[in-house]
């Protein structure tokens, strides 16, 4: 009984260590001109930020996204972040969609190459539109 309490008061402790602020975050990203609905994109924060999951995106069919850390559309912590980029665009295999190569140039899939720098600041983020 002593070690499931110790067990469960470690992982009270855990979230409330890992939980911080969030501030809302959105904005639309387009490729070539084009919305690259269903893209996946990451902000890897340029200060590190322990026990925190990288915030990230789905992009939607107009090319708009929220940026999620904990919860659907919940933001990100206060930073300046770098933005990955990654496409995986569906293909028709018979009568079924599968998804396909990535088709985004591989220097936006990774932090140390992307370029494409965000900041969340606290309250609401309207993000400038992003083009690559």
């Amino acid at each position: 009984m002593l070690a499931a309490l110790v067990s469960l008061s470690a992982l009270g402790c855990g979230k409330a260590a890992s939980k911080v602020a969030t501030h809302p975050a959105k904005g639309s990203i387009t490729f070539k001109g084009q919305p690259i609905h269903g893209a996946l994109l990451t902000l890897h924060p340029k200060a590190p930020i322990e026990n925190v999951p990288a915030p990230r995106a789905n992009v939607g069919k107009d090319g708009t996204f929220r940026v999620t850390t904990f919860n659907g559309g919940d933001g990100a912590p206060e930073g300046d972040y770098v933005l990955t980029v990654k496409w995986y665009k569906p293909i028709k295999n018979g009568n079924d969609l599968i998804s396909g190569p990535n088709v985004i140039p591989p220097k936006f899939g990774a932090p140390e190459t992307s370029g494409v720098v965000v900041h969340i600041a606290a309250g609401d983020n309207e993000l400038k539109p992003i083009k690559l």
